[in-house]
This record gives C-alpha cells, sequence and structure tokens, in this order.
C-alpha cells in the first residue's frame, strides 16, 4: 500500500490534484514564515488570494483574540516535536471571525535557511458555533437569557474562591416576585412570561455590572454581588425597589409587581455554596412571611422559625384525620331589622399544643402542601351539616356561607361534589351560598361561567367575595350570575373620602344590576352609619359577632331573633 501511494504522490498530475481538490486549506511557508504557496481551498476559506498573501506572515490572520500561551505552546511543540496540532480564531479577508483547526508540520532539512512548514487548516466555524449555541442553552434560561441555575451554582463556586483569595465579602440574594401565581392564573402562562422578562430586565439593569443575575426557577432568581462594604450592596438593593416602583406595562395592562428579598453574606453566614444559597432562601422565607416587598438578611434564629412552620406542615397533614378542624360562624346582620339573616362559615384549627389557630396561619401552609381544596370541602359538608340542624329548629331562612378556594372551583367533578354534600346534609339548596373572590372568577372564563351557571340552576346562590380588589371587578358583572357582592373590609374599615366614595360607587352599581350588597368587616357604629346611608343595609363585623363555634353562634342567634 505504501508502495501505491509513493507512485501516486511522484506523479506530479496526481499532486496537482490532490492540491486542488482539497477541502482542507492548505498554505506553505519558508523558513522566514513567508507564505510560498496555498491551494484554492485555502483562498475560499480566508477570503484571501494567493497573490495577496504571496510572501507575508501567516499572523495576517490572527484576529488578537486567540491567547498569547497557544502560540508559545504551538512553537514550543514545533520546536521540540516538530508539528502542532489546536485550535485558533483567525480573521477572514472581510473581517469575519472564524474558528481553524490547524495542523503544523515543520519540514528540516540540512540547512534551516532551506526547512518549511506545512499547514494544514480547516474551517470548524459551523461546529464551534453550533457547541456555543448548545452550551449557552445547558447554561442559560430560555425565557430570560439569564445563566441558569447550574451557570449559576457555578459561577458562585469561582466567586467564593475569588473572595477567599482576596479578604473580600460576598452577598447572596435570592428574591421572588410578590403573588406573581395570581397573575400567571388569572391572565395565563405567556402573559406570566411577557412580564417575567421586563421584571428580569430590570433585574438585570440594576445589578448587572455588579453582579451575577441568575434565573434560578419559575420566579425565583439570585445573585451573587462581591463588595467590600455592606453598604455597597445595600445601595444596589435600594435602587431594585426603586424599579419596581415603577409600573409595568403589558398588552395594555398596567400592573404594580413587588418582590421578597433573602440575603446571605460570605463568610458570615457561610462558606459554601449550598450553606449560603440555603441561609438566603430561608431569609426570603422570612421576608414572605413578614409580609413581602422587603428584604431581610440571614440570621440563625430564622433557622427556628423554619423548623416550625416545616413541623406545622407536618401536624396540618394529620390534622383532618385527628379531628382537629372546627367550624366557627360569624353572623351576617339585616341592619335595619338588627337580626341575623345568614352566616358565614370560617375554618379553624384547635391545635393540641398551640390551641386555636387562624386561617392565616395554617391556609397559606395547606395551598403550599396541595390539600386547600380539601379543607374547602371539609368545611362545605359541615356548615351543611350543621346548616341542617338549624333548618329543623326553626331558622328555616338562615344563608349558609361558604368560601371556595380558587383550588377547589378548578377540581372538574366540583359541582358533583357540591351537589353530594348537599344530598348528604339534606339542606335546600337555596340556603347555601358559595362564595368565590375575583381573581377565581377570571380563570378560564367559560369554564367558570358553565359551573357558576350549573350552580344557579340547581338553587344555589353566589357572591362574589373581597369585591374591589382584583383584576377586572366590574367585567365580571356581566360575564357570571352573581347574587350578592360582599365589598371588601378593607374599604369599611379605613374612612376617607376615596373609600366612601367606593362604597357608594359599588352599592349603586349593585342596585342597578339588581344584586345585594353585604359589607365586611364592619366593626363601629360611625361605620355603620356609613353604609346605612349609603343604602347598604347587610353587614357582618365584630360589631355583630366575632366568629364563634356553633353553640355560641346559636345562642347569638336566639337572643337576636327574640
Amino acid at each position: 500500500m505504501y508502495e501505491a501511494f509513493t507512485r501516486f504522490a511522484q506523479n506530479e498530475k496526481n499532486v496537482e490534484i490532490l492540491f486542488n481538490h482539497m477541502n482542507d486549506g492548505l498554505m506553505i511557508t519558508n523558513s522566514r514564515r513567508e507564505i510560498i504557496i496555498v491551494n484554492p481551498a485555502f483562498e475560499r476559506i480566508t477570503g484571501y488570494v494567493f497573490s495577496e498573501v504571496k510572501g507575508k506572515n501567516p499572523n495576517i490572520l490572527q484576529s488578537g483574540k486567540t491567547s498569547r500561551t497557544t502560540f508559545m505552546e504551538m512553537w514550543e511543540n514545533l520546536k521540540e516535536h516538530g508539528s502542532w496540532t489546536g485550535e485558533l480564531l483567525n480573521l477572514r479577508k472581510n473581517g469575519q471571525p472564524f474558528w481553524s483547526y490547524i495542523t503544523i508540520t515543520k519540514v528540516e532539512n540540512l540547512k534551516e535557511e532551506d526547512s518549511y512548514y506545512i499547514g494544514i487548516l480547516r474551517d470548524m466555524t459551523v461546529r464551534k458555533n453550533q457547541e456555543e449555541n448548545m452550551k449557552h442553552l445547558a447554561y442559560h434560561d430560555v425565557l430570560t437569557q439569564l445563566p441558569n441555575r447550574i451557570h449559576y451554582t457555578e459561577s458562585l463556586e469561582l466567586g467564593l474562591q475569588v473572595a477567599k483569595e482576596t479578604n473580600e465579602k460576598l452577598a447572596v440574594i435570592f428574591l421572588d416576585f410578590d403573588r406573581f401565581k395570581k397573575v400567571n392564573d388569572s391572565f395565563g402562562h405567556q402573559f406570566g412570561d411577557e412580564l417575567l422578562i421586563e421584571m428580569a430586565n430590570r433585574i438585570r439593569n440594576v445589578f448587572g455590572e455588579d453582579g451575577f443575575v441568575s434565573r434560578f426557577g419559575g420566579d425565583e432568581f439570585t445573585i451573587s454581588v462581591p463588595h467590600s462594604q455592606d453598604e455597597e450592596v445595600t445601595i444596589l438593593l435600594e435602587k431594585l425597589f426603586d424599579e419596581f416602583r415603577m409600573p409595568f406595562f403589558i398588552r395594555d395592562q398596567s400592573f404594580y409587581m413587588t418582590l421578597s428579598v433573602g440575603m446571605s453574606i460570605f463568610p458570615e453566614h457561610g462558606t459554601d455554596v449550598e450553606t449560603l444559597l440555603k441561609n438566603a432562601g430561608t431569609a426570603l422565607f422570612y421576608t414572605k412571611e413578614e409580609g413581602r416587598n422587603n428584604v431581610h438578611v440571614y440570621d440563625p434564629k430564622m433557622n427556628e422559625k423554619t423548623a416550625d412552620e416545616l413541623s406545622l406542615e407536618a401536624s396540618l397533614l394529620e390534622a383532618l384525620a385527628d379531628d382537629q378542624l372546627e367550624v366557627y360562624y360569624q353572623l351576617q346582620v339585616d341592619v335595619d331589622l338588627n337580626r341575623p339573616f345568614g352566616v358565614e362559615a370560617l375554618i379553624r384549627w384547635n391545635h393540641p399544643d398551640r390551641g386555636i389557630l387562624s386561617p392565616a396561619v395554617f391556609l397559606p401552609l395547606a395551598e403550599e402542601i396541595g390539600i386547600l381544596a380539601d379543607l374547602d370541602e371539609w368545611v362545605l359538608n359541615r356548615a351543611l351539616m350543621q346548616g341542617q340542624t338549624w333548618y329543623e329548629q326553626g331558622y328555616q331562612n338562615l344563608v349558609i356561607s361558604v368560601n371556595i378556594s380558587r383550588e377547589f372551583f378548578k377540581r372538574r367533578d366540583f359541582i358533583e361534589r357540591v351537589n353530594q354534600a348537599l344530598t348528604q346534609s339534606g339542606l335546600d339548596p337555596s340556603r347555601l351560598c358559595l362564595e368565590v373572590t375575583e381573581n377565581t372568577a377570571i380563570l378560564h372564563v367559560e369554564e367558570i361561567r358553565n359551573k357558576l351557571i350549573a350552580l344557579k340552576e340547581r338553587g344555589i346562590r353566589v357572591s362574589l367575595d373581597d369585591f374591589g380588589t382584583g383584576y377586572s371587578s366590574l367585567s365580571q358583572l356581566n360575564l357570571f350570575p352573581i347574587d350578592t357582592l360582599k365589598i371588601d373590609q378593607s374599604f369599611v374599615r379605613k374612612t376617607s373620602k376615596e373609600n366612601d366614595a367606593i362604597i357608594k360607587l359599588i352599592i349603586a352599581l349593585a342596585k342597578s344590576l339588581g344584586v345585594s350588597v353585604i359589607c365586611e368587616g364592619v366593626e363601629t357604629e360611625e361605620q355603620l352609619t356609613l353604609i346605612r346611608n349609603e343604602g347598604c343595609f347587610q353587614a357582618q363585623g365584630y360589631l355583630f359577632s366575632k366568629p364563634v363555634p356553633f353553640d355560641k353562634c346559636e345562642k347569638m342567634m336566639h337572643e337576636l331573633n327574640h
């Protein structure tokens, strides 16, 4: 085989064919590194014709972006081994960069001046770009184009090494957007994605020059900020919160979004990636528990609270089975007659160690662990059974109101479960009022409308709760069959010209649409006078009754009716 190749190479015509038809570029220089010959493939790859490069040094192709170390390694290998193979980022004649895979071989003769170099280069730009794209996809979030979790943790690892060497501090910031899930659920994920991109851009604009920003997952973002003084990070966070005080505009919708932030500092709160991220996450959790739209720096005491929350979650899973839950009732009063016309059923947790717990403590946990709909259904069944007992005791006009969460309402068999609860209790459907919030009612309009119509056909009443606090209040009154509007207690409790005007407007609107109105949160005679003067004659609040167990509620109803 070797002899056949030798015969082939000795034929000048064969060599010419090989030279002209190679896909790889060929370049030969003399010992002074002056180009003496190139082949057509070289001209095609570089854009230079032979007359333009003849006698010139191959460094005319250099882009200036290949490291000096690479060239030092190249000449060292050529000197010691007579050849070198590697990758260089070069420039075409038109200034376009291209990646070349090059093999250079030195052919030595007795006289050094008679030696020459043969370079074979292959254009690998397409493959390198594909590799870069794949690497970018592996290390960046597709939606925001920010580094992803993998990229962030690797970057943080390097950042910690530098911080240890320079004795600098490094802040690890964990943040997410308050109530972003409501936007997603209300307007759809595509809308939410557009908003997420805008929010990510604001974070990048604030920290881009001073820190490493990543989308950690969902609406969670992480940021690393090397610094020497804590004030440097404080200033950046103040700028971030200033950015979020300006509205977002998505599809002609204006939004104000807030964010919760947790932060840990190297080396005070940890010296490794896992610990710093965990502690920043703990601080974020603390911020959300303390009311959101704020920032907290990690404190070891926070771990005690986190452990307490986890313990509470575990206990909540057992509460249903162990009969620790109770239904309390709050009177709904006809303010003209000063008599109850209904009660609202409200869940309480009679914890074996902590006593009676407010739903504000455990319902967010129930939503997190996915049992909120189960709690709703449990309350519905208990309240209907109690309602039937009261009906048999003579309270035949009493309306039992039960809150329905978005999670329960979204269940495909929601209507069947409500009907089953009514059948088991024996209560007349007209004595049941289901309270849904505005934010529930604007999800998947057709599906929700069909469910509400099915409830109405059965004779069940529907109340729109927390009216005035949702995203599109007025439009829903045309879309859905509503019997009652419950004016949110925030308008009643805080007396102001603006709130008084809102109450007056809602009452007038309800009258024009033929629906009734209940004012929540009435605590004083002054508030009662206000709503009565505006034409609202149904109310509930501490002025009449706190939420109480069924036996106390029954006693209060008896006293008001006699």
